[in-house]
């Protein structure tokens, strides 16, 4: 029992700490966010002591505990999304209030949005903790992207999102476009680079089908990431391409209007919906795949938009159409994806036929050179920078 109580308190008889302490924050369902879940699970294999405050379900394991704040989250107006943060915010200060008085972490590692969450670890301060903000998305563009243009709203947002930053003793995000956006806003900071890319580790690569012309998508069905584009590039090319498809695999808040538009466009017949599958089994719908498609809207976020959707179908030797960004670009050279203009089905449609008619030893060439380019920027590459991140605010 002794040694048991050690690995969970952290601290041997002699008062000495035996394990690096984190507390892990998000408003989100840890087992739902790749993110994240890929964080903590990075700090339980380095036998960290883990606690973690989330929307799903308690976790009790060895080196790792969490709780849950009881809010449901729902897709509503800003005064609900207010709400939600709101009392989330309160019950995360009472919550690491109350870790630190249990035991004292060393980093509260707290991941945004809202980034002035970061606002609410400040009692870990008083302990001696250290706070690392690790910032997503960049929320006054989000809102942009979600067709909520308030002005009010935008300043508001830059407002949470400065605060969080000053209140922060380390600051981590995606990669560096969006660094510069942030820089922009708070000038003075340093941000750390973590990229968001899966682990796509036990995904061996798929047996493509040479003659195979179905497009698939994977994640959140909304308008932002241009999926009525590619419906109208289908409906463009089917005759020309009699065998092109389209798989959504995912749901979202446009769902019910892409599954109208589809059928008011006539392919009805050539999308089908398969829905939100499991992490684990998405793999098995690819494998009559031709494209992964990630084609967002060219607007302030779809040009800071790196998929990890991009990440999972290139390591697994999927061609990947996508829009050309710069975010995408700085990563991923030209001759490796298929690039093309993101809310312009007229340039979609032509890159299909371009691709239709390419040559499989062609085509092998592009998604060799896509997977070279990924070796780069890998998650065992952006693990050991977090790894890092953290261990050093840890000795702090």
């Amino acid at each position: 029992m002794g040694c048991d109580r050690d690995r969970i308190d952290g601290f041997d008889l002699h008062g000495n700490r035996t394990l690096t302490r984190v507390l892990v924050v998000s408003h989100s369902f840890l087992q739902n966010d790749p993110r994240v879940n890929r964080a903590v699970s990075a700090f339980v294999e380095e036998d960290w002591a883990v606690e973690g405050l989330f929307l799903d379900q308690p976790i009790r394991e060895p080196n790792l505990r969490t709780w849950r704040v009881p809010i449901a989250r729902r897709q509503g107006s800003a005064v609900r999304y207010a709400f939600e943060y709101g009392m989330f915010f309160l019950w995360m200060f009472t919550w690491v209030l109350i870790r630190c008085l249990r035991h004292r972490p060393d980093v509260v590692y707290v991941n945004s949005p809202p980034d002035v969450f970061a606002v609410a670890a400040l009692p870990a301060k008083l302990f001696g903790a250290r706070i690392v903000l690790d910032i997503h998305d960049p929320m006054p563009e989000l809102l942009v992207a979600k067709g909520r243009d308030s002005s009010l709203l935008f300043r508001m947002l830059a407002l949470q999102e400065r605060m969080g930053i000053a209140a922060a003793d380390r600051l981590i995000t995606v990669h560096e476009p969006l660094a510069d956006v942030l820089n922009a806003r708070s000038p003075d900071e340093e941000f750390d680079i973590v990229m968001n890319v899966p682990d796509p580790a036990g995904w061996p690569p798929i047996e493509r089908r040479g003659d195979s012309r179905v497009i698939v998508f994977t994640g959140t069905v909304a308008r932002r990431y241009g999926l009525d584009d590619i419906v109208d590039a289908v409906a463009a090319v089917c005759d020309e391409i009699p065998s092109i498809a389209l798989k959504v695999i995912g749901d979202g808040e446009d769902l019910d209007r892409l599954r109208t538009y589809v059928v008011r466009q006539g392919i009805g017949d050539r999308v089908e919906f398969v829905g939100r599958v499991p992490y684990g089994e998405i793999r098995s719908h690819l494998s009559d795949a031709w494209l992964g498609a990630n084609v967002p809207k060219p607007d302030s976020l779809g040009e800071l938009s790196f998929s990890n959707k991009v990440v999972e179908w290139t390591s697994i030797g999927l061609p990947v159409l996508a829009a050309d960004t710069r975010t995408m670009r700085r990563y991923f050279p030209e001759g490796t994806l298929f690039y093309t203009t993101g809310g312009d089905a007229d340039q979609i449609a032509e890159r299909l036929r371009e691709i239709d008619a390419m040559s499989a030893s062609d085509i092998h060439e592009r998604v060799t050179a896509a997977q070279q380019a990924l070796d780069a920027i890998a998650w065992p590459v952006q693990r050991a920078n977090l790894i890092d991140i953290v261990a050093e605010e840890a000795s702090r």
